[in-house]
């Protein structure tokens, strides 16, 4: 779009335009490639970080690996080849009790970062998170049910994603219109009324929950934690995830299509409803299975998608990728801070909130107190 101030004589009227001709030509030229080369910068050294994270929750714990060690256990591991009897106490700590958490943390931090980011761009909300539908509040509830019945983690897993799929359930039925069918406020506001309502819930089961045996159990793991070990639910929980992840970035193209107004889409041909649904069920998966295998982690879908638009800019094909780089590196290192403090692992959530309250005062302060979407 060119702005050409409207000038009596047609001289003046034609070097305006010229003027405006040349200054969107140097625009091309000065600004398309350096957006490209920052976009892809910033991928790369969010890759190099990320790798370089991982190995470093690896090596790190109570019982050190040196980095050498790790990429060398790793790769026999991979290509099958036998390693000295010595090593075998290593090789037991680093792939039967750090590879999964960390491989938990990178999928899981990922997969909220992603649903923050989609749920911003959905809503319109730069306050938007992966909880805003009450699908935490709500697979919280129906796993503290689970460990208040004695049932196992294949138990807690269930009861947590099947009170999640309930609470999308009722988020819909409560804010269904038959002139507007998905509409954003209504949802968001649904959303809030069925979180509030399953929050009260786990406040009755603790409450009613045995004091000395089974409540320690439950506010621990409403606390997050990464603690876990191979296991049959605890693969496919991953692959859920992944899978709502795959979702989310196929369609990373048309996240942008979501701000456009029911007409607009209409007339290009989208079904605004049915990019809603795929979202929004992507992202309840995501979130439910998340909350099944690791409890409640905040401030990961929040924080993770504004520092990914500080770096790339506003467009969501290139903000969605990006964030979930960032997010399955920010939750494994919160995992190795969350295990290095102390001799006692710090819950999840307590050291994610330290952290990202201060990283989200500074996107606050940098913006002037704004936040663009």
């Amino acid at each position: 779009m060119y702005v050409i101030y409207v000038a009596v004589n047609e001289t003046t009227k034609g070097k305006s335009t010229m003027k405006a001709k040349s200054n969107q030509s140097n625009a091309l030229t000065t600004h398309a490639y350096p957006k490209s080369t920052k976009t892809a910068l910033a991928y790369t050294l969010a890759i190099i970080a990320m790798v370089c994270i991982a190995l470093l929750a690896l090596s790190s714990g109570r019982y050190p690996i040196a980095f050498g060690e790790v990429i060398s256990i790793l790769f026999d591991t991979i290509m099958a080849n036998d390693r000295a009897q010595q090593d075998y106490l290593q090789q037991s700590v680093l792939l039967d009790f750090r590879a999964p958490r960390v491989l938990l943390a990178l999928i899981v931090g990922a997969g909220l970062s992603m649903c923050g980011c989609a749920f911003q761009s959905l809503f319109r909300n730069p306050l938007a998170t992966p909880d805003i539908l009450g699908v935490t509040n709500a697979s919280s509830f129906g796993a503290v049910l689970a460990l208040m019945l004695g049932l196992n983690m294949i138990g807690v897993c269930v009861f947590g994603f099947c009170f999640g799929i309930v609470s999308l359930v009722l988020v819909v039925a409560v804010s269904y219109s038959r002139f507007v069918p998905l509409s954003s406020v209504s949802m968001v506001l649904s959303g809030i009324i069925i979180s509030a309502l399953f929050s009260s819930l786990v406040s009755l089961v603790k409450y009613l929950a045995d004091p000395q045996d089974t409540l320690p159990s439950i506010t621990y793991w409403l606390l997050g934690s990464l603690s876990r070990v191979w296991s049959a639910q605890l693969v496919a929980g991953l692959i859920v995830v992944a899978l709502g992840c795959v979702v989310l970035f196929a369609l990373r193209w048309k996240l942008n299509l979501l701000a456009l107004s029911e007409e607009e889409a209409k007339s290009l041909g989208v079904n605004l409803n049915a990019l809603r649904i795929a979202v929004i069920l992507s992202c309840t998966i995501i979130v439910s299975v998340s909350v099944c295998l690791c409890g409640v982690i905040g401030w990961i879908g929040l924080l993770i998608p504004h520092i990914a638009r500080l770096l790339v800019g506003s467009e969501n094909s290139r903000v969605l990728g990006l964030s979930a780089i960032l997010g399955a590196g920010f939750l494994t290192l919160i995992d190795i801070i969350s295990r290095s403090l102390s001799a006692n692992e710090i819950p999840i959530s307590i050291l994610s909130a330290i952290v990202g309250a201060p990283f989200f005062i500074y996107i606050l302060h940098k913006n002037k107190g704004g936040i663009r979407l």
